[in-house]
């Protein structure tokens, strides 16, 4: 899908729709001295009439340009432009929790950048949130954005003085590929190209939970034990036990150690601290051979052999600030925000998992972490209110079951599944629960079980068995 971004003059809705477009790159911002943009801002009328058009909008700020771009304030500016970027996007109509880009319309020099431009993106960020702050800006500064943390979203453009890193962008969100070179609606407009998922669209922040409280640390410093992914996709978000005792800290600082050989991009404990160990755009030393494919993170504190309850008692808020994490990764790497199984990793199926599958799928190392006892239902329903914005809080719900035990609605679910699933496959043959049609089985001359027994019957004499349809 392509975006237009435009400021000269509004576009009838219906012509962007008409000319084969997804959605505008919206500015709210003014229009700045002697001149007169006349769709800078956007008004809540304009975006109402292009949502009703079935149109995607994105926000993103520019005010000054030139010898007055707007980073060249450092962090005040930061926080000046980006309260007023708040104010248009919310009197538009923009939802809570989803970013604004901010402008970086040049091609800067790295003293720029460490004197000006970082400070003034931290100054957005502290209006907006990080985790909200988008970047427009060419893909040195990406680089330069993700090395320091300023930055979690990214509107590539190509003014970089280098054609040779004009390609899309690992990291790019969206990429203006074409500028003033075309009109819709007798107005001139840029282009741009979709690279993820979520590209900080306003329809995904619709039913969005609000993001759950944690303390995230990225202080302690980067782990040396990392390597370049070497162009490989990020396929896989990955679950890991420590097998000791620790915080989220400790095991950090353990991870600074060159010797240990061994890293995570996240360590997090119930406290709930997360730490920022690795970069995810580089591979941590976590599950050899699948490193260059994987974000990886670790439960400090836990075991492989803990029961059910230990994990609910020792790691439930932890679980669900994990879910969010995923989820937001995946939506950066454009993963599929769901769990999948070691034999759906194994046929290349892209997802969140974790150890165990990496040794089953694919047949590397011996890992078993997290464990059989791992509360995926709760896992996999937090993952699901995190992506969708369901509110899936009801599967942590108790009932008592037919045996007198208290469980939760999910793990009643769970067990639904699994042994509804197990019947069908016992009754009508192997992978009959995942859509199989009554394959039968090759120990009953494959026939289902119903068929079998109406052989054996037939072949007794017994009135009424026999021609049973499959």
């Amino acid at each position: 899908m392509q975006l237009l971004d435009f400021s000269a003059s509004l576009i009838d809705p219906q012509a962007i729709v008409d000319a084969g477009y997804g959605g505008v790159i919206g500015y709210f911002s003014e229009s700045r001295p002697g001149t007169d943009f006349g769709a800078k801002p956007l008004r809540r009328d304009y975006c109402d009439a292009l949502r009703a058009h079935g149109l995607e909008i994105v926000s993103n700020y520019q005010y000054g340009k030139g010898d007055t771009s707007d980073w060249l304030g450092g962090y005040d500016a930061g926080v000046h432009h980006a309260e007023i970027a708040v104010r248009f996007h919310t009197e538009a109509g923009g939802p809570q929790r989803r970013p604004i880009y901010a402008p970086v319309d040049s091609n800067p020099t790295l003293q720029q950048w460490n004197s000006l431009i970082a400070p003034f993106l931290r100054g957005w960020a502290s209006v907006v949130g990080l985790e909200w702050t988008g970047m427009y800006g060419n893909a040195r500064c990406i680089e330069w954005a993700l090395e320091d943390d300023v930055a979690r979203w990214f509107w590539q453009h190509n003014w970089s003085g280098d054609p040779d890193i004009n390609v899309d962008h690992p990291a790019a969100h969206l990429h203006q590929i074409e500028i003033d070179s075309r009109q819709v609606g007798g107005v001139t407009v840029d282009v741009n190209s979709v690279l993820k998922p979520d590209y900080g669209q306003w329809s995904l922040a619709s039913s969005a939970p609000p993001k759950p409280e944690f303390r995230e640390i990225n202080e302690i410093g980067v782990s040396p034990n990392w390597h370049s992914r070497e162009g490989a996709p990020v396929l896989w978000w990955l679950l890991h036990t420590q097998e000791g005792n620790g915080t989220a800290e400790s095991l950090a600082n353990y991870l600074q150690n060159s010797s240990s050989g061994v890293s995570y991009h996240y360590t997090i404990d119930n406290s709930v601290t997360v730490v920022d160990v690795v970069n995810t755009d580089v591979a941590s030393w976590s599950v050899l051979d699948a490193n260059n494919r994987s974000i990886n993170l670790c439960f400090a504190g836990s075991r492989a052999a803990w029961s059910r309850q230990e994990w609910l008692d020792n790691m439930s808020r932890a679980i669900d600030v994990t879910a969010y994490l995923a989820v937001q990764d995946c939506r950066r790497y454009g993963i599929p925000p769901r769990v999948i199984s070691p034999a759906e990793l194994g046929a290349g199926q892209a997802g969140i998992a974790d150890h165990y599958a990496i040794t089953e799928g694919l047949g590397v190392g011996s890992h078993t972490d997290v464990g059989p006892n791992f509360p995926w239902d709760i896992f996999s329903a937090a993952i699901t209110k995190y992506a969708n914005g369901a509110d899936m809080s009801f599967l942590e719900e108790t009932i008592t079951n037919y045996r007198g035990d208290i469980v939760t609605v999910g793990t009643l679910l769970h067990y639904l599944d699994k042994h509804v699933g197990l019947t069908l496959d016992q009754v009508a043959g192997p992978n009959t629960s995942r859509g199989a049609d009554f394959p039968g089985w090759e120990s009953l001359g494959g026939r289902t079980v119903v068929e079998a027994l109406a052989a054996i019957g037939e072949k007794l004499g017994i009135e009424g068995f026999g021609n049973t349809p499959t």
